[in-house]
This record gives C-alpha cells, sequence and structure tokens, in this order.
C-alpha cells in the first residue's frame, strides 16, 4: 500500500471513529427516527455509508483479479475524480445506486453491533489493500456508479466526500428529532 493510500485509510477510520462516538451518544430512538417516509433515519444513511464502501470493495476484489488488464492512471481518472468530488460537495440531491438505498436496508438492533458491523468492514478493507501489488495503486481499478473509472486513491477520496456529505445529513436529521 502506498503511503498517501494509508493516510487516506487511517483518516477515513478516525473521521468514522469520530462519529460513532457522537452518535454512541444518542438513544436508539432518535437514531432510528423517520421524520417522513421518504426522508432517512440517521440508521439509515449509516447503512447507506456501509453498503457503498462494502459494494466498492466487492467489486474492487473482482477487479484486482484482472491486474493485467488495467490502464494506467493518468489526467483522465485525476479529472473523474475531482468531479466526483466537486459534486458530492455539492448540493445537489442523487438517486442512490441500485443496493445501497432503501430496499436494502434492515431494522437495526442495536448501534454497538452496527458500528462493530462498520469497524469489522473498515479492517476487512485496509488488510486487503495492504496486500494487494504496488503497482495497482497507479491503475484505474475502481469503477464509480457515475463517475466511471477511478484510481484506489480516487475511491477513498470518494469514500471521504460521500462520508462528510452524509454526516452533514445524520447531524441535521438527529437535530430535528431531537426534542428541545
Amino acid at each position: 500500500m502506498t503511503p498517501k493510500v494509508l493516510a487516506q485509510l487511517d483518516q477515513l477510520d478516525a473521521d468514522l471513529a469520530q462519529l460513532l462516538d457522537r452518535l454512541m451518544q444518542e438513544p436508539h430512538s432518535v437514531l432510528a427516527h423517520k421524520l417522513s417516509p421518504e426522508r432517512w433515519s440517521a440508521y439509515e444513511v449509516l447503512q447507506h455509508l456501509m453498503l457503498s464502501e462494502a459494494g466498492s470493495l466487492r467489486y474492487l476484489k473482482k477487479k484486482s483479479q484482472g491486474l493485467s488488464q488495467m490502464k494506467k492512471a493518468g489526467y483522465r481518472a485525476a479529472l473523474r475524480s475531482w468531479l466526483v468530488t466537486v459534486t458530492l460537495k455539492s448540493p445537489l440531491k442523487f438517486k442512490t445506486p441500485k443496493g445501497t438505498g432503501v430496499e436494502v436496508f434492515s431494522p437495526v438492533e442495536s448501534f454497538a453491533l452496527l458500528s462493530g458491523q462498520w469497524q469489522k468492514q473498515r479492517e476487512e478493507m485496509r488488510q486487503f489493500l495492504s496486500e494487494l501489488p504496488l503497482e495497482i495503486f497507479e491503475k484505474e481499478a475502481y469503477r464509480h456508479p457515475r463517475g466511471g473509472m477511478l484510481t484506489i486513491g480516487g475511491m477513498l477520496q470518494f469514500f471521504k466526500v460521500h462520508f462528510e456529505r452524509h454526516s452533514l445529513q445524520i447531524a441535521r436529521t438527529i437535530h430535528e428529532v431531537t426534542p428541545r
């Protein structure tokens, strides 16, 4: 794994730990509450983020078997990564890709269980990335559902801005749900 990717992973894990520490203080009822049928609860947002990362990792595991067929990343992959970042930082709303939305959410039994699953998933991702050959980090190894082919660093950048976007959504939802 490259030092840059390691730093990105460390930052993702630190951001996750900070969010989970904050949410641990909230009652289950607040995290599970939906303000309306079309709006997600905090738990549903967390599940969406987890499913997005899990699907990305599944894709990367499959794709990494064909290292020799991957294109070397160039300015186009960097441009696509930048476009994904800018788009996710905008106030625009997007339809969730198949397999990461309400159709696959399940009831959350406890915050501890959900956070434990996510932390385990992150550990598996770190382990997998640490075992990859260094040359894969210079290739277009990951396909973003809307942005196209990115490097693994681009994938982690997507995870970061996606996480930031939905962390704000979680904070807004909790603020609106919590009685004053």
